[in-house]
């Protein structure tokens, strides 16, 4: 019986896309990860992998006869994480509702205001308020979490520590998304995901590096998921090797990756957001390092599904 509850991978490598012979099985699109839970699907992140999720989306609804509506979850506003969104197919379709969640960053007064920023001539042709479809912009932080309710359509986003907020019922809520602020991620830190359903969680844990002694609020945020997508973008000797060490690039080695999984109590380890420059043959060694570590380690490749 299919599993109500799947994770399927669209972009997984950092930086920039790569194509050619030798990046052919774990893919060469960025970071775009898609969370299926119960009737909800929850976008993460819209690098190039974004584009190829909207062309599945639109057949799908087409061959449904139902209108589109989407809940993309932006980690940061670096090009590589959000360069799919102009290129998403929905955004053009009028029908189409588009939900799109992110934070605040720089001199910009909202998520919104940045990203039409960047959909808007020179840097793209077609301004973002000439698409046709009717998109709303959430600017979301640590304290908030998104609640997709049992029966409703559109989610709920409240602050959800505090004692005078206005939360759902929790017998109510279908999935819930939280997210955690990392700050290890220059110039302007990322927003790290945790989607919940029916007592099972997936943690996006992109773009971030480690501290003396491990990431001690990411290994509290993962603690007892079921599956952790984790950057692990460079080996150790990458990261240190002279006269260019990326210390400080805000990016996991293997080993960073494995510690946290191990900490948290995970179940399954995905290392992710590739180095552009890793090779097929390279990763496959970066799935042998990270097994000897973790024994339930996998490398995220673009198109596979995994069922929790």
């Amino acid at each position: 019986m299919p599993s109500d509850f799947t994770v399927q991978f669209y972009g997984c490598r950092g930086s920039f896309p790569v194509s050619g012979a030798e990046h052919q099985r774990y893919g060469g699109s960025t970071p775009c990860v898609v969370v299926r839970a119960g009737t909800r699907t929850i976008v993460i992140d819209g690098g190039s992998g974004l584009v190829r999720h909207g062309q599945d989306v639109v057949r799908e609804s087409f061959a449904a006869g139902e209108a589109i509506e989407s809940f993309i979850f932006i980690s940061h506003l670096h090009l590589d994480h959000v360069i799919g969104l102009p290129f998403f197919g929905p955004m053009y379709i009028p029908s189409a509702t588009i939900n799109v969640y992110g934070p605040r960053m720089g001199a910009y007064p909202s998520f919104e205001a940045a990203i039409s920023t960047l959909i808007h001539p020179p840097f793209f042709p077609v301004p973002l308020y000439e698409m046709q479809s009717s998109k709303h912009f959430h600017d979301i932080t640590e304290a908030h979490a998104v609640y997709f309710l049992k029966g409703q359509s559109e989610p709920v986003q409240a602050l959800h520590s505090h004692p005078k907020a206005e939360r759902p019922n929790p017998d109510d809520v279908e999935v819930e998304v939280r997210c955690m602020r990392g700050f290890n991620h220059p110039k302007s830190g990322v927003l790290l995901y945790k989607v919940t359903y029916n007592g099972r969680s997936v943690v996006y844990a992109s773009d971030t590096e480690g501290y003396v002694h491990g990431d001690q609020r990411l290994t509290k945020f993962a603690a007892g998921a079921d599956v952790l997508i984790h950057d692990a973008m460079y080996t150790s000797d990458r990261y240190i090797s002279m006269p260019s060490p990326t210390q400080g690039y805000g990016h996991s080695t293997v080993e960073i990756a494995a510690k946290v999984a191990e900490r948290a109590g995970v179940k399954d380890l995905f290392l992710f957001h590739h180095d552009p420059a890793s090779t097929d043959d390279d990763l496959d060694a970066v799935g042998e390092l990270g097994r000897s570590f973790f024994a339930n380690t996998h490398l995220a490749a673009d198109g596979l599904i995994h069922e929790i």
